[in-house]
């Protein structure tokens, strides 16, 4: 299945039962035009050797990091994102170092092809937690330069252990709708 294409980044944040772990979600929102993506697992790889030989392995998903290309820095959403302070009447950011980001529950749509049929893979991460990006400018030369915004952060394997989701569609519409239900267990189900 080759990927063609990338789009539809949605996320909200997650608020987690202190009790039984279990995640709900605020408004799903959309923080900008999707760019890029990646996710780099973190994987246990534990081993037990008996009788001069391996006996047992483990290499599970225990966690990871994901990256998150956009096309704008929208300040409300960063600050959102990032447990900034957001003034409405200003639309100023105050960056606090007591500052602390919340989860959020990620999504895309990924356009994949396969024997010719072009398809649409929806990926949803339940919980991550980005962290400050880092920035560089530069000055404008002879020929304009593009550049985006990434945000990082850490992917948690959630209490449920649930970490990911992912469906295939051949519609668009279809693939984005099940992707905003999975904020919505509910809707979803």
């Amino acid at each position: 299945m080759a990927k063609i294409g990338l789009n539809n980044f949605r996320y909200a944040v997650a608020t987690i039962d202190e009790t039984t772990g279990a995640i709900s979600y605020g408004t799903v929102k959309k923080p900008g035009k999707a760019v890029s993506f990646s996710f780099e697992p973190t994987n246990s790889d534990a081993k037990l050797y008996a009788d001069d030989s391996l006996a047992e392995s483990d290499n599970r998903v225990t966690g990871g990091t994901c990256t998150m290309g956009i096309d704008r820095l929208d300040a409300q959403t960063m600050a959102e994102v990032l447990g900034h302070d957001y003034d409405n009447s200003t639309q100023e950011v105050v960056s606090n170092v007591n500052d602390i980001a919340p989860y959020i529950g990620v999504g895309r749509i990924v356009r994949v092809m396969q024997d010719g049929v072009q398809y649409f893979r929806a990926t949803f991460l339940a919980q991550c937690k980005f962290s400050e990006p880092s920035s560089s400018d530069n000055t404008m030369g002879e020929s304009v330069e593009f550049s985006t915004y990434e945000l990082s952060g850490a992917v948690v394997v959630p209490a449920d252990g649930n970490w990911r989701r992912e469906k295939l569609f051949t519609s668009q519409a279809d693939a984005i709708s099940y992707l905003e239900g999975l904020f919505n267990p509910s809707i979803s189900a």
